[in-house]
């Protein structure tokens, strides 16, 4: 199968100096978009642990011992 001078053939490439170059070529990825109930749902979760987290950084840091008694 001899492919002519104006075909181009996908993944491969021909330099100034004749020496040909291959890549890969790969499928087009298929993306999922979500719903409306699932995207509300991650918020909230990730609210809650944000607040679980503030939650813990406060008393943490409520409860530091204070430098001028040492």
């Amino acid at each position: 199968m001899h492919m002519g001078d104006d075909e181009v053939e996908r993944g491969v490439s021909v330099d100034q100096d004749g020496k040909s170059n291959v890549w890969a070529i790969e499928p087009k990825m298929e993306v999922e978009s979500k719903s409306s109930g699932e995207k509300i749902k991650n918020g909230v979760i990730a609210v809650a642990g944000l607040g679980v987290l503030g939650a813990g950084a406060f008393a943490v840091l409520t409860n530091l011992p204070d430098p001028n008694q040492f």
